[in-house]
């Protein structure tokens, strides 16, 4: 497993993939420099953050559920059972 995972991480795929990842974690910490943060501040955020990804997971499935009723709006069952008894 170990293995397999060591494989992707040095093919150029995974090293690019690997260092948007990295990338992206230096912008969040440069981003969330804060002097006068305190400790306060911090559970604010992370209570505010937390709200903020229950509303895009809530959000996120009821589009997801509008596309998926708009493709399947045609029943594709097919009874193969008689009304009538003969």
């Amino acid at each position: 497993m170990f293995e397999l995972v060591f494989m992707i991480l040095a093919s150029p795929l995974g090293t690019l993939v690997l260092s948007a990842f990295q990338d992206s974690l230096y912008a969040v910490i440069v981003l969330s420099d804060c002097d006068e943060c305190g400790f306060n501040d911090l559970g604010k955020l992370l209570f505010g953050g937390l709200i903020l990804a229950i509303i895009v997971g809530v959000g996120g499935s009821l589009l997801w559920r509008r596309i998926r009723e708009k493709q399947n709006s045609g029943s594709e069952f097919v009874s193969i059972k008689s009304n009538g008894r003969a």
